[in-house]
């Protein structure tokens, strides 16, 4: 069994609370409110913000020229398909965001504990909660995709894009690189579980 497949198996029972929010399930099944779905665009631009100084953390400390070009690669996404969605998903949407201060603080914790984290523990804890965060995407995404009633427009797009490559093959590529990790296990799992309870009340920011 490869590691990151090991990770993933030994850290289900978080992956599975985080695959069981409100947010998902209400994407899943097409009855999340223009409301909430505003709110989300806002929190989640926000942390595509993150994610992309986080790959850019990874360049700097890649350990190899495959891992450079992985991450490189994923900064640049997230700097253009992904903000070209935005982009559009907020003119086409009905409503703005109505989220005050205390839950855009609450959203924001994801983002200081991942920056923290890649902070303290460098390439391999920016490897391991960038995997954490995109299995937990995949894996709903491809649910959502395949299986639920997802509303058309730009929450369908927005599935879409996390269901099909360029993503998927980024998020196996970024498996690999979990692979190649020599850190300790405990160490894995911490980052990994303490990135999906980050990504829980990320989520859970948008009904409070």
């Amino acid at each position: 069994m490869t590691r990151s497949r090991w990770l993933a198996q030994t850290c289900s029972d978080a992956l599975d609370r985080a695959l069981g929010l409100r947010f998902v399930q209400e994407v899943h099944t097409g009855v999340i409110s223009d409301q909430a779905y505003a709110d989300y665009l806002l929190i989640e631009e926000r942390f595509v913000e993150t994610a992309t100084r986080l790959h850019g953390l990874a360049v700097w400390d890649a350990p190899d020229r495959d891992a450079l070009e992985r991450n490189a690669a994923a900064a640049y996404a997230l700097t253009t398909e992904q903000t070209d969605y935005f982009r559009a998903a907020r003119a086409a949407w009905p409503v703005p965001s109505g989220l005050g201060p205390d839950a855009l603080a609450r959203a924001d914790r994801l983002s200081a504990y991942a920056l923290d984290t890649a902070r303290a523990g460098g390439y391999p804890a920016v490897t391991t909660v960038m995997f954490a965060a995109e299995i937990l995407y995949l894996t709903w995404c491809t649910r959502a995709h395949q299986q639920g009633t997802v509303r058309p427009g730009p929450i369908g797009d927005w599935v879409a894009l996390h269901a099909r490559d360029p993503f998927r093959a980024g998020v196996a590529a970024l498996a690999a690189q979990v692979d190649r990790l020599t850190v300790p296990d405990d160490d894995l799992i911490r980052w990994f579980t303490g990135m999906l309870d980050a990504e829980i009340e990320f989520h859970d920011a948008i009904y409070t």
